[in-house]
């Protein structure tokens, strides 16, 4: 395990002067003699029959040795004492970095912390002072040695990715399915596609064909199996389709389309390839640190960030350095559009993520100004929560031949989120928040509280934290980035499959949204409040959907009211 520095033996008081003796080690030039013609071991093993030279020939232990001559020094008992009976017992082996003491000038120094390397290494000949720090030096020089290989491989793997122009083609394995097998596994994954030759889903990412570094980034980010959303998306997005996409919230989209988005940039291209637009900033500096871990070792891959909040000089800097994909919010490359920083003619693929939250926060007409200045041909993909007619309004005007994949049941919540409506009046609900927080069954921290304004949100932060002493914060757009991205270091509930709990406040205030939350949490089991069931608006609004129902089967012509549609026109007319 480890090489002790020398070789401790008991020392007797009574034979000072013969206690400690240095072996004379032959200069290089010189001869050795037999018995010295072997080579000489970095320990000195003493036996019986050894005895100590002259005085005259041996320095004091602790003297500086010539320039030409070594010496290894070796203490004694006596010539007649064996190894066995002289040893002294050694030192157990220090396991802990903090209780080595730290070295003294000219001494060894551990590689790891910097105290007394009493030790060596077996594996690497380097200085350590414990187990522990040995243990990290090891993990330093496995990690390192792995970092070299990535580099290498990236560097003399011959990928037709990185050479030729790259189709996708089908894996053996996933064409060999018949088209039940393939059908069944859609409906067990919840997929639903609707579109023209669409590509059977992927089971693994191997099928794929991505080059070797890729896959090894893919592994090292998590990224084991396809969620069904990779499955469908990622072999309709590298054929070069234009998509509409709709799945849960943390079901892996983003990675569903940044495959796709790095595999367009490796092709050869002076200008940005792709271009990536966010509704904001903190889901635009996700998207940038997760295309950074899939893209890393590849060779000439570089983001640039455009997002308001940041300075703008150092965006304008990292524009000029040849980066292959933008990310931005619409506003801040608007700005750098009108300035002429940025050119957007080689792009070659277009992602809209979070296309619903867009459209709601009023950035289609940015969008679409942005889009004018894009190649018309370009592959674009529409990214969304949900399918809402705004979104089917876009894709009509944007997509060319789309395919659209639905993940879940549309416009229902996330399954692994479970759902809490609660009736609370307004000068309630205070109170009734301050009971979930103080209940231990409830409150599962971080926990994150919706409210209506600005003000409010600063409050009812203060107020938490007065009332129950638990540490809030505030989070709204008054804030400044650097606020903002501190603030988002708390994770978000649902996503990859991780459990949470929503709890939401009703009352007639919101009872323009009595009709939507019953259709969309109705169906996931949850009890929903007597007032809200009982409420005369909820009838109200179900009595409205159904008339546009009635109306719009009435339009449809069809051989069944036919005659009941002429009967209805003629007296009408003759009523006129």
């Amino acid at each position: 395990m480890f090489i002790p520095r020398s070789l401790k033996v008991k020392r007797n008081v009574s034979d000072d002067d013969k206690s400690c003796v240095a072996k004379k080690f032959k200069p290089q030039g010189e001869k050795l003699s037999s018995e010295e013609d072997r080579e000489i071991p970095n320990v000195a093993f003493v036996g019986k029959e050894t005895s100590a030279p002259s005085s005259g020939q041996s320095p004091e232990l602790g003297s500086s040795p010539d320039s030409d001559d070594h010496f290894a020094a070796v203490c004694l008992e006596g010539p007649e004492q064996s190894v066995e009976d002289s040893c002294v017992p050694e030192e157990p082996i220090k396991s802990f970095a903090k209780t080595q003491r730290l070295a003294e000038p000219g001494e060894p120094v551990c590689v790891v912390c910097g105290r007394y390397g009493e030790y060596i290494c077996d594996k690497t000949d380097a200085d350590v002072c414990s187990l522990e720090c040995k243990a990290k030096h090891l993990l330093q020089v496995t990690e390192k040695e792995e970092k070299v290989k990535l580099q290498k491989a990236s560097s003399e793997a011959e990928s037709p990715l990185l050479d030729t122009f790259y189709a996708y083609k089908e894996h053996s394995f996933i064409l060999s399915l018949l088209d039940d097998q393939v059908e069944n596994l859609k409906l067990q994954l919840g997929i639903s596609v609707q579109g023209q030759k669409v590509p059977r889903p992927i089971i693994d990412f191997e099928h794929c064909g991505f080059p070797e570094v890729l896959n090894c980034n893919l592994k090292k980010s998590g990224y084991e199996v396809p969620t069904p959303i990779q499955m469908q998306m990622i072999p309709i997005g590298l054929l070069g389709r234009d998509i509409v996409c709709s799945a849960d919230t943390g079901s892996g989209k983003t990675a569903a389309f940044l495959l796709p988005v790095i595999i367009r940039a490796l092709e050869k291209n002076g200008t940005p390839s792709a271009l990536i637009l966010t509704p904001t900033r903190e889901l635009a500096i996700q998207i940038e640190r997760q295309a950074k871990e899939l893209m890393c070792g590849l060779p000439n891959m570089r983001t640039v960030l455009l997002v308001g909040g940041l300075p703008l000089p150092p965006q304008l800097y990292r524009l000029k350095q040849n980066v292959k994909v933008i990310i931005a919010t619409p506003g801040r490359l608007l700005e750098i559009m009108k300035q002429n920083s940025v050119e957007l003619s080689g792009i070659k693929i277009v992602v809209i993520d979070e296309a619903d939250t867009m459209l709601k926060m009023g950035f289609q007409q940015q969008v679409l100004d942005i889009l004018e200045n894009t190649p018309p041909d370009r592959q674009t993909v529409l990214v969304s929560a949900t399918i809402p007619a705004s979104i089917e309004r876009l894709a009509s005007q944007l997509l060319h031949d789309p395919v659209r994949i639905i993940i879940g049941e549309k416009n229902l919540p996330c399954p692994n989120v479970r759902q809490i409506i609660l009736w609370v009046e307004e000068p309630s609900k205070k109170k009734k928040l301050f009971e979930i927080l103080n209940d231990e069954k409830l409150f599962k921290p971080p926990v994150l509280v919706f409210v209506d304004c600005k003000l409010g949100a600063d409050l009812l932060s203060d107020a938490i934290h007065k009332i129950t002493g638990l540490q809030s914060i505030s989070m709204h757009s008054d804030k400044t980035q650097v606020e903002r991205t501190r603030i988002l270091q708390v994770g978000r509930a649902g996503r990859l499959g991780h459990s949470g709990t929503a709890i939401t406040f009703i009352n007639n205030n919101t009872k323009k949204l009595f009709l939507d939350i019953v259709k969309r949490v109705k169906p996931t089991g949850s009890i929903l409040p007597p007032q809200l069931l009982n409420s005369p608006y909820l009838h109200e609004q179900k009595r409205k959907e159904q008339q546009r129902v009635n109306q719009a089967q009435n339009t449809v012509v069809t051989g069944d009211n036919l005659m009941d549609i002429i009967k209805k026109h003629d007296k009408s007319h003759s009523q006129k």
